[in-house]
């Protein structure tokens, strides 16, 4: 994978813009900024950023970014706490639909808890990238149509939540 960049934010809830424009900034060269992967990690940037946020401890937040041919990773570390992510059931809640709004776009999510006391949430979404024609004459090869991944295979919270607890 190509590590596209890592932006270190300071731990405050109006600094989430600051995470989605720098992450839409290394993903609209490669992707263009209309590309369905493009979005959807931009909004599971700011889900995740958000938690990382509000739920763990530090003044920091480091979020990485990498890309291979069908691949988005995204890992966002905060400085741990004293939960780790879990879902909330509370559909009707003002809260909590982070994790399921993850679930349902990511191909694979997970967390894991560094030996540092860090913890870190990454995600990945598949892409299309359209092919380069720039090599071959324009009037010679059709425009290919600009590609949606709007069907992700998305993973539950099993494998994340059931040997863990607490209010995150």
């Amino acid at each position: 994978m190509k590590h596209l960049g890592t932006c270190v934010i300071p731990s405050a809830p109006q600094n989430v813009a600051n995470g989605r424009r720098w992450l839409l900034g290394r993903l609209e060269p490669f992707l263009g900024a209309k590309h369905g992967a493009c979005e959807d990690s931009v909004l599971l940037l700011s889900e995740t950023l958000t938690n990382a946020i509000v739920h763990g401890e530090g003044h920091l937040v480091e979020v990485d970014a990498y890309v291979d041919t069908s691949n988005i990773r995204i890992e966002v570390t905060d400085e741990g706490g004293s939960s780790v992510p879990h879902h909330r059931d509370d559909p009707h809640g003002e809260h909590g639909r982070g994790l399921p709004i993850l679930a349902m776009l990511a191909k694979s999510w997970g967390f894991e808890q560094l030996d540092d006391g860090r913890l870190r949430v990454w995600f990945e979404v598949p892409h299309t990238v359209p092919p380069d024609t720039r090599a071959t004459k324009p009037e010679d090869v059709p425009t290919p149509p600009r590609p949606r991944d709007g069907a992700h295979e998305g993973f539950g919270f099993g494998a994340n939540t059931s040997l863990h607890s607490g209010d995150r």
